[in-house]
C-alpha cells in the first residue's frame, strides 16, 4: 500500500480507539445529550474583560476573552436538547444562520486558540447535519441566503483538512443558485431581497470559486449582489435600507427619517468583508466593493454613541437608545477588518474600534454571554440587557480576532489559504461515535475491532488510485 494510504489506515484505528477509550469513560455530570462531550459544559475561569476604551488591548489579554465567550457559548448551546427542525432554534445547536454566524466567528478562533475543543465541537456539529443545509421544501428556499451561511463551516473544515465530502451538499446547492444568480433579464423579485442576506451567502460563493477555482461562483455572486445594492443602497445616506418596504412612508422611523437598522448594516460590512477575503485582486468589479465599504466605514464612525456602542436605530439613536451589541460587534469588527488590510486609515478609525471594543466587553454577561443583543427580526426594537443571541457571540469573536491583529502588519488581500492539519490535529478534533451497545465484554470488543480492522483492509479507497471520482471520457 501507498504511504498516504497507510497513514490513513492508522489515522483510523486511532480513531476507533480513541473512541472505544471514550465510550467506556464515565459521562460529565451535567451531559444531556448523546455526542455533547463534558468539557463543553463548562468555560474557562473569567478572564479580565476591562479594556482600555483609549488603547489597543495586548493579544495576549484579548485571546483570554475570545476562548472564554466561545466556551460559554458552546456550553450553552451544548446544554440545550438538539431539536430536529431548526428553523426557528434561537439557542440550541443548529444548521440556520443563527448558530451559523456564531460557527463563522468560531471558526476563524479555531485556527489561534489552544483550545482545540473549539474544533471539535465545530467538526461535531458538521458530522451531525452531515454537512447539509437546510431548505429542501422548496426551489424558492434552497436560494435561501440564510440556509447558505453553515455553508462556511463546511467550507472551513474542507480547507483545513481536505476532506471533499465536507463541501459536496453545499457544492450542489451552490450550483443549483448559479442559473438564478446569472439570470439575464432582471426580475421583480430579488433572490437577496434583504440586506442580512449579503453577509450569510456572497462570502460563501466567493471562497467556493476561491476553494474550487472555478471563477462561475464569484461571478454569480457580483452579478446579484449589485441587484440588491442597486435597490437598497442610499448613496447620500451611506447606509444600506434592510428591504424595499423601508423605502415606503409606512416603514419611517419615528422621526420621519428612514429607518437604518444597524444590524442589517453590520450584516452588509462584515459579508463585504468575508468576501473581500476571497476575491481575487484582480477581480474586475473589485473595486465596487471596496468603495462601498469605505464609504460605509465613513458613516458608521460617526453614528458611533458616546458609549462606544451603535443604536439598534443607526439614524433616530434617541428612539432606541438602549445599548445593542449584535450591530454593534460587526461594525467593530469591520472597522479593524479595514485598518488590518489596509482599506480603512489608521489613525481615523482606530479610535473608533477600541472604544467599540471596550463597550462590547462591559455587556458580557456572568454567563460569558455576550448580552444587549437584538433578537431577531427584520427592524429595531428595544433591547434588553440580558438578551442574548449567538450571532451576537459571532460578531463578538470576529472583533476580537481584528483587534488582535492591529498589532501586526497590514494584511494582503486575498487572504492566502490556511494551513492544512496534520493527522495528529485531525484526530484530536474529530469526535467519533461510541460502537453500537450490543458490544459489551472483552470478546465482543476484540470481534468488533476485527471486523473495523477488516473494514479498513477490504473496502475499495479511491485515494489509492488518485482519480477523481467520475467515469474517465
Amino acid at each position: 500500500m501507498t504511504l498516504p494510504v497507510l497513514r490513513n489506515i492508522a489515522l483510523l484505528g486511532a480513531l476507533a480507539t480513541l473512541s472505544a477509550t471514550a465510550a467506556e469513560a464515565p459521562a460529565g455530570p451535567h451531559t444531556q445529550v448523546a455526542g455533547i462531550e463534558a468539557s463543553w459544559l463548562t468555560p474557562p475561569a473569567r478572564p479580565n474583560l476591562d479594556f482600555a476604551a483609549d488603547g489597543l488591548p495586548a493579544r495576549a489579554a484579548v485571546l483570554p476573552a475570545l476562548d472564554y465567550v466561545a466556551a460559554a457559548q458552546i456550553a450553552d448551546m451544548s446544554r440545550r436538547p438538539i431539536q430536529m427542525a431548526t428553523g426557528s432554534n434561537l439557542s440550541e445547536i443548529s444548521s440556520n444562520w443563527v448558530a451559523a454566524t456564531f460557527y463563522v466567528g468560531a471558526a476563524r478562533l479555531a485556527r489561534v486558540t489552544q483550545n482545540r475543543d473549539v474544533l471539535r465541537f465545530l467538526t461535531a456539529t458538521a458530522e451531525h447535519y452531515n454537512y447539509s443545509l437546510r431548505g429542501a421544501r422548496a426551489e424558492r428556499t434552497l436560494l435561501n441566503a440564510d440556509e447558505v451561511a453553515i455553508g462556511d463551516l463546511y467550507q472551513e473544515l474542507y480547507a483545513r483538512r481536505g476532506q471533499r465530502g465536507a463541501i459536496m451538499p453545499l457544492q450542489q446547492r451552490l450550483d443549483f443558485m448559479l442559473p438564478h444568480l446569472e439570470r439575464e433579464q432582471d426580475t421583480a423579485s430579488l433572490v437577496w431581497w434583504w440586506c442580512d442576506a449579503l453577509f450569510m451567502a456572497p462570502p460563501v460563493l466567493a471562497r467556493h470559486t476561491s476553494l474550487t477555482g472555478d471563477p462561475r461562483y464569484l461571478r454569480a455572486m457580483d452579478r446579484e449582489w449589485r441587484r440588491t445594492a442597486a435597490r437598497l443602497w442610499v448613496e447620500q445616506d451611506r447606509l444600506f435600507l434592510r428591504d424595499e418596504r423601508f423605502k415606503d412612508k409606512d416603514h419611517l422611523g419615528a422621526g420621519g427619517k428612514p429607518v437604518y437598522w444597524a444590524r442589517g448594516n453590520g450584516w452588509v460590512m462584515g459579508g463585504l468583508a468575508r468576501t473581500l477575503e476571497s476575491m481575487p485582486a484582480s477581480f474586475e468589479g473589485r473595486a465596487f466593493y471596496t468603495d462601498i465599504f469605505r464609504k460605509m466605514a465613513s458613516r458608521v464612525i460617526e453614528l458611533q454613541q458616546h458609549d462606544g456602542l451603535w443604536r439598534s436605530d443607526l439614524n433616530d439613536p434617541k428612539n432606541f437608545p438602549e445599548a445593542e451589541t449584535s450591530g454593534s460587534g460587526f461594525f467593530v469588527y469591520a472597522l479593524a477588518w479595514g485598518i488590518n488590510h489596509g482599506l480603512l486609515d489608521r489613525a481615523t478609525y482606530l479610535p473608533a474600534v477600541t472604544r467599540g471594543w471596550a463597550a462590547l466587553n462591559r455587556h458580557i454577561l456572568p454567563n460569558g454571554l455576550v448580552g444587549a443583543a437584538q433578537k431577531t427580526g427584520d427592524r429595531p426594537v428595544p433591547t434588553r440587557p440580558d438578551d442574548v443571541g449567538p450571532y451576537a457571540t459571532g460578531a463578538y469573536l470576529l472583533a476580537g480576532l481584528e483587534v488582535m491583529d492591529l498589532h501586526g502588519p497590514v494584511q494582503a488581500l486575498p487572504e492566502p489559504a490556511i494551513a492544512r492539519d496534520d493527522d495528529a490535529t485531525i484526530l484530536a478534533t474529530t469526535p467519533q461515535p461510541p460502537p453500537p451497545k450490543t458490544v459489551v465484554g472483552e470478546a465482543e470488543k476484540a470481534r468488533r475491532e476485527q471486523e473495523m480492522r477488516a473494514t479498513r483492509a477490504l473496502a475499495y479507497d479511491p485515494a489509492q488510485l488518485n482519480t477523481p471520482a467520475r467515469n474517465k471520457q
